[in-house]
């Protein structure tokens, strides 16, 4: 819903609007917890639906803002921006409870709460919904953006519901979505438990060790996602190649670093390097398939990424729940050989169907219907 709104009323005041309630939100939660756990349980539901519409309506906005020949840099640089703060936030949530600043535990929600305001405020200045309502970026840049990102405005029409339910590489980008998802998530939430107890990390003195591969990806998306990007420019392979190619690399290095870390037993430094290899290589997934909803339909990215983002919510908590139920009373490396197994199989299937079915080229119905009977391509 959040990605249809941002669409046709634009994406500012929806992907703003919903982070400020969150914002709002967050600070209450302390008080809220002391109050009634239902309370508690109300505020944090209706902040994931505040939450919900952020990645759709952000995935709108840079349809609107980034062009073709940035699409592999800046908005996986966004998205990867997300999954840092997870790990930084995570590490620095245990500092200030163990210092008690603030109460202790209620301080990351006033933290965050206030710095989550102080951003919202500046979003209210600085976020536009289109080049043409920004009134302070230049005309060399406004005519860059209008040049590639045409702004004329389209006649008015409905979403296309039926052509993208029956388009073969929203379908590819969805499975890989679920799938990758799963990969991460189980990564993200498991990692620190393995550190712990096969690894033997104390994580409160050694939390860099944890957010080292995180940071690798960071790096990797970031120099790929350039590298895809001049090579779209110069017109050297097409679009869906280079995004298969990004899978293929990708899928190898962190499905068989994920293996690998399986038979590293007890032995930090490797099990470390691979860790840190299999979530780089992810990097090459963030920066190519994640964001390939751009590619097909880039003025349909809101609602497109708003199917796929829901559709791959479900790892989030069908992941920790396979890992609980195989780690349960067995914190083994063979019981840990067998979770990294499982992920980089999932990981392996999503990459194949999304080789098979996905075209990166522009979708017919995405094309703009102008006024004057004229279409005109987004993906230039």
């Amino acid at each position: 819903i959040g990605g249809n709104l941002a669409e046709k009323f634009g994406g500012k005041w929806i992907f703003g609007g919903g982070i400020f309630i969150a914002s709002i939100l967050t600070l209450l939660t302390p008080l809220a917890a002391r109050i009634d756990y239902k309370l508690l349980i109300a505020i944090r539901v209706i902040i994931g639906m505040a939450s919900g519409p952020a990645f759709p309506s952000a995935a709108a906005l840079w349809g609107k803002w980034i062009p073709a020949s940035e699409r592999s840099t800046v908005p996986p640089a966004a998205q990867v921006g997300t999954n840092m703060g997870i790990i930084f936030t995570t590490l620095l949530v245990s500092i200030m409870a163990q210092n008690g600043f603030l109460g202790g535990w209620p301080s990351a929600f006033y933290v965050f709460g206030i710095l989550s305001c102080i951003w919202f405020i500046c979003w209210c200045f600085f976020g536009f919904n289109a080049p043409n309502e920004h009134p302070r970026i230049s005309n060399k840049e406004r005519l860059f953006l209008n040049k590639h990102i045409p702004p004329r405005p389209p006649k008015h029409r409905a979403t296309p519901w039926k052509k993208i339910a029956c388009c073969p590489p929203v379908y590819a980008i969805a499975i890989m979505h679920i799938c990758y998802n799963f990969t991460y998530y189980t990564l993200l939430t498991s990692l620190p438990t393995y550190f712990s107890t096969i690894l033997k990390f104390d994580l409160q003195q050694s939390g860099f060790t944890f957010a080292l591969p995180y940071c690798v990806q960071f790096l990797v998306t970031i120099i790929v996602g350039q590298i895809v990007d001049r090579l779209r420019v110069r017109k050297t392979f097409s679009i869906t190649t280079l995004r298969k190619t990004q899978t293929i690399i990708g899928t190898i290095g962190a499905c068989g670093f994920l293996i690998a870390i399986g038979y590293m037993g007890c032995d930090r430094f490797r099990a470390v390097i691979c860790c840190v290899l299999a979530v780089g290589f992810l990097g090459f997934h963030t920066c190519g398939a994640i964001i390939s909803h751009l590619d097909v339909a880039s003025n349909y990215a809101g609602t497109i990424v708003g199917i796929t983002n829901s559709l791959a919510t479900i790892p989030g908590f069908v992941g920790p729940y396979v890992v609980g139920a195989i780690t349960k009373n067995n914190q083994t490396v063979e019981a840990w050989r067998l979770i990294f197994n499982i992920s980089a199989g999932i990981g392996a299937f999503g990459s194949l169907v999304y080789c098979i079915f996905f075209n990166g080229e522009e979708q017919s119905w995405n094309r703009i219907e102008h006024v004057d009977d004229t279409t005109e391509s987004t993906n230039t």
